[in-house]
């Protein structure tokens, strides 16, 4: 064989190599740019739970002050009047008082907690750390080196 009729084969299938990398390349395109929208609605979804959970939360900071007045004020001091009308204990008056506005305390504060919990952002997290975990595992497949016999 003469070394011209060596170099075509040789270019032919670094031409090859190079269409079949530039399909791959393309396809990782394509799959990164369906990633990037995906992570983006869910970004945008979770921003918008998370905003109507934080105006919840600050509506419950608000009406905790004005329902603690409220409460101390009406339905505090009726149910320490009637308690007192039954027993004739002003102990037992001011006790009843007392634990009606600690269980709306802990009721509210209760409330807060669970809308505290929807901010966060947990489900964007979890795809795009799930997006990576396979993207690494992608990495780590070609990075290995193959082994012949």
């Amino acid at each position: 064989m003469s070394p011209k009729s060596n170099k075509k084969p040789e270019q032919s299938e670094q031409e090859a190599l190079a269409q079949a990398l530039t399909e791959q390349l393309s396809a990782l395109s394509g799959q990164t740019t369906t990633a990037a929208k995906e992570l983006s609605e869910i970004f945008r979804l979770e921003m918008q739970l998370t905003v109507d959970d934080t105006r919840r939360l600050l509506i419950t900071w608000l009406a905790i002050i004005p329902a603690i007045i409220l409460a101390w004020v009406s339905l505090g001091g009726l149910i320490a009047w009637c308690v007192y009308a039954l027993s004739a204990s002003v102990t037992w008056a001011i006790s009843s008082f007392t634990l009606l506005q600690i269980a709306l305390c802990i009721t509210l504060l209760s409330m807060r907690k669970r809308f505290r919990n929807g901010i966060g952002f947990r489900r964007t997290k979890s795809h795009a750390r799930r997006i990576i975990q396979e993207v690494s595992g992608e990495a780590s497949d070609y990075d290995q080196p193959t082994r012949s016999t």
